[in-house]
């Protein structure tokens, strides 16, 4: 079973198949026994949505990059983490070094010609405040780097290039180490002016995918009635079926939803549905 979101048609197969309905059976049940109110949905499907077995769901996304390989790399490895990526024999890592840039992922710091800067994660989350601007700026670095690492992508956004930090020129990273380093602005400005945009369509398995994704966090606190008495599948199914029939009915008026992926995970080339150039 695919969960997509990608599109409103995506979205509403989904549904049907979700709850093995034909259009005519959703459409009624929808608009006239539910009133279009998903909770009184829920509440009076709820035995059928419980017997749904969701182990083999595959969650369908999108990635953004601006490329400078034609997604070589990614054709032959996959989609890997921020981490990976920066430390890895990878196309950035081999520019960066080029450029006297060196991040040492393990002892958390960034070396440019020679000069060391901390990048240590603790250090900067337990700071009331930064002195100076390079404070801040390391700050977020360190956060992409330690917390916010894992590969992600839009499950829908209906216009990618106004998503606000230019994610189909070059790798978001080198924006923040072109705020500090000339010579990351060097590289930056490099990869801007000779990448192409890619857009990489993937699917994720539950097991892969991060937990916040679901609101299934304890920091999420998302507007369903009765949503502290679910177990986390019935909470991955609630939060699925309400954002698929959102889409169906909103379609390109919809927001974007973010999915992401754990952090130490991968996504292979075989969980790779296509790559198109934009």
């Amino acid at each position: 079973m695919d969960f997509d979101l990608r599109t409103s048609e995506g979205a509403y197969n989904f549904i049907l198949d979700f709850m093995s309905w034909s259009s005519e059976k959703f459409e009624y049940v929808w608009n006239f026994e539910c009133g279009k109110d998903f909770e009184k949905f829920w509440k009076n499907n709820y035995d059928r949505i419980l017997s749904v077995n969701i182990s083999d769901l595959r969650v369908l996304a999108y990635h953004i990059i601006g490329a400078l390989d034609d997604c070589k790399e990614i054709r032959t490895n996959g989609l890997v983490n921020l981490q990976k990526a920066i430390s890895g024999k990878t196309l950035l890592n081999k520019l960066l070094d080029q450029k006297g840039i060196k991040i040492d992922i393990n002892s958390a710091n960034i070396i440019v010609n020679e000069e060391t800067y901390n990048i240590n994660y603790d250090f900067y989350f337990n700071k009331d405040h930064f002195i100076t601007d390079r404070e801040r700026v390391l700050s977020i670095i360190s956060n992409r780097l330690y917390h916010d690492y894992c590969i992600n992508g839009f499950m829908y956004c209906d216009d990618v290039f106004n998503y606000g930090s230019e994610i189909h020129k070059r790798p978001e990273i080198l924006m923040r180490l072109a705020e500090l380093f000339p010579e990351a602005k060097e590289l930056e400005d490099y990869w801007k002016k000779n990448s192409k945009s890619y857009r990489i369509d993937f699917y994720a398995k539950l097991n892969q995918i991060h937990p916040i994704t679901f609101a299934l966090d304890e920091l999420k606190d998302p507007p369903y009635a009765d949503w502290d008495k679910l177990d986390d599948e019935m909470k991955t199914k609630k939060w699925i079926l309400s954002h698929a029939i959102n889409r169906v009915i909103n379609g390109v008026k919809s927001d974007m939803t973010i999915l992401f992926i754990k952090n130490n995970v991968t996504i292979p080339p075989d969980q790779i549905l296509g790559i198109t150039e934009l």
